[in-house]
């Protein structure tokens, strides 16, 4: 049954006292929150939303190296196995992409850098590439044999899920610099979801492209101005994010359109939870050993959803998850 949780007061003033006046002071000008309160839930938004999204991109992350890895491997490397293979050493990779595997493959002794023994595998190498290796991966033109880089049939390999199956379409630079800046929007995001910036804090949109020598970027929308503006830019580039799985492995991408981290994220994204967030309701708590039947269920449910209430659901002691309810 529906049980009600009053906040603790004290405990709210000793989260704003932590979190301090200033920095809430974002979300109270922002968001337009009447007191610290509000701006403490709104907080708690940014910190949910934040989570969800960084594990959605770390899922990205892993597929996307392991696309990279296996497309490489079939077509540079000497020591691996089939798909797994030190291409890495083979390739002509700019100086800081050089860099980061030497990282990985060497250690500092003194001012000189010497290889370990045993060399870490491919797999182990790969495992440890920052997400910004990627993009600027695609910079790559030759290998080291001064051979040109077929990126065409290489990146048909890595995005099987890409409208685009033709090797003559990935070959042209103007389409590599767009997935390049898919790609470097998703290690923006992941930065600052890392260094806990405020996720809705967001600059112009620009056109998806790579800025040359007089040509920038076109701007397509200004940076977002009210809480609304956030959301709907926020939804757009999760969508980008999400398009990007699909690119990378449409089986992955449909599990995860069925997973509790979309609809978590779904539902985060959402005026109506912005507003159950703001408005800081106290937790309801429903307990299964304690509903009857399905009827009695779907009417607390049904309740909390009418205000928009948190639900924390128990199962005896044991705690089995929460709901944010958005109100209709």
């Amino acid at each position: 049954m529906l049980k009600q949780i009053k906040n603790n007061a004290a405990g709210t003033s000793a989260r704003i006292q932590a979190l301090s006046h200033a920095r809430l002071s974002n979300y109270r000008s922002f968001f337009g929150a009447a007191d610290d309160a509000e701006a403490l839930g709104l907080y708690q938004w940014n910190e949910d939303l934040s989570a969800v999204l960084f594990r959605i991109i770390s899922l990205v992350e892993v597929v996307l190296r392991n696309r990279f890895h296996h497309a490489m491997s079939l077509r540079y490397g000497v020591a691996g196995g089939y798909g797994s293979k030190d291409w890495y050493l083979h390739v002509a990779l700019n100086g800081r992409s050089r860099s980061k595997v030497t990282d990985i493959t060497h250690y500092k002794q003194g001012q000189q850098m010497v290889p370990q023994i045993p060399a870490p595998s491919p797999d182990d190498v790969v495992s440890g590439l920052t997400f910004g290796f990627w993009p600027h991966l695609l910079d790559l033109k030759t290998d080291l044999h001064n051979q040109n880089v077929s990126w065409g049939p290489i990146l048909v390999d890595v995005l099987p899920g890409h409208r685009q199956r033709q090797a003559t379409y990935w070959a042209k630079p103007k389409h590599r610099d767009g997935l390049f800046a898919r790609l470097d929007l998703c290690n923006e995001l992941r930065n600052r979801l890392a260094h806990h910036e405020p996720i809705w804090k967001l600059g112009p949109l620009r056109q998806e492209g790579r800025a040359r020598p007089g040509s920038p970027l076109a701007v397509e929308a200004p940076a977002p101005a009210t809480p609304a503006e956030a959301l709907v830019r926020l939804r757009l580039l999760y969508g980008r994010v999400i398009e990007l799985l699909d690119w990378l492995s449409p089986d992955v991408g449909t599990q995860h359109a069925l997973s509790d981290l979309h609809l978590r994220c779904d539902n985060l994204l959402r005026p109506e939870t912005l507003r159950t967030y703001r408005d800081a309701l106290p937790f309801a708590e429903i307990d299964f050993a304690r509903i009857r039947n399905i009827r009695t269920l779907r009417k607390t449910l049904r309740y909390a959803s009418r205000r928009g209430q948190p639900v924390l659901i128990r199962d005896g002691q044991q705690l089995v998850g929460y709901l944010t309810c958005a109100a209709p």
